[in-house]
């Protein structure tokens, strides 16, 4: 089971599909995090949504869904640093927060998550669109900077499969 910054590897803070910090984890870690970028550190967030999640996922046998879930967590779960948070917010939505990095090392880190990506495709069929916002004096709550997020992952989705987009 893969530890992230602040993970005891807790059932209650674990999704158990991709072994990753599950949304109660997230809701945790983020208001908190979120203040360090008010306080002047960088700060990027990425959102990963399976393409037509709905008509991929449903249309899978069981046992395949676990499997590409498990290779997803596999995947995602070795792209961030020990002080980042990758974690699985919702069914087909997955949430990373990167401490002490800017848009350019968001790309970077978005860059290399698109890559680790490639053999969950080849072996599942799946797409993913990617949406990456940074954190500016500007947003005062958490909510905008996942909003910014949000807005560049449907961009990124409106354009088609396996997209990326970035603001800011």
């Amino acid at each position: 089971m893969m530890e992230t910054a602040g993970s005891t590897g807790h059932p209650a803070l674990t999704d158990a599909q991709t072994g990753l910090p599950n949304r109660l984890h997230w809701d945790t870690v983020f208001g908190v995090v979120f203040a360090a970028g008010a306080r002047g550190i960088p700060l990027t967030l990425i959102l990963l949504e399976i393409d037509h999640y709905q008509d991929r996922i449903l249309n899978l046998p069981p046992e395949e869904v676990d499997r590409a879930f498990a290779l997803l967590g596999e995947a995602l779960g070795n792209t961030t640093r020990q002080s980042d948070l990758a974690a699985r917010t919702h069914e087909g939505r997955f949430a990373f927060l990167l401490l002490d990095c800017n848009l350019a090392g968001g790309r970077l880190v978005a860059d290399r998550l698109d890559a680790l990506l490639d053999p969950v495709r080849d072996l599942t069929g799946l797409s993913f669109g990617i949406g990456v916002s940074a954190f500016n004096r500007e947003m005062t709550r958490p909510g905008e900077l996942v909003g910014t997020a949000e807005e560049a992952l449907r961009l990124a989705q409106a354009r088609g499969e396996n997209e990326m987009e970035f603001h800011g």
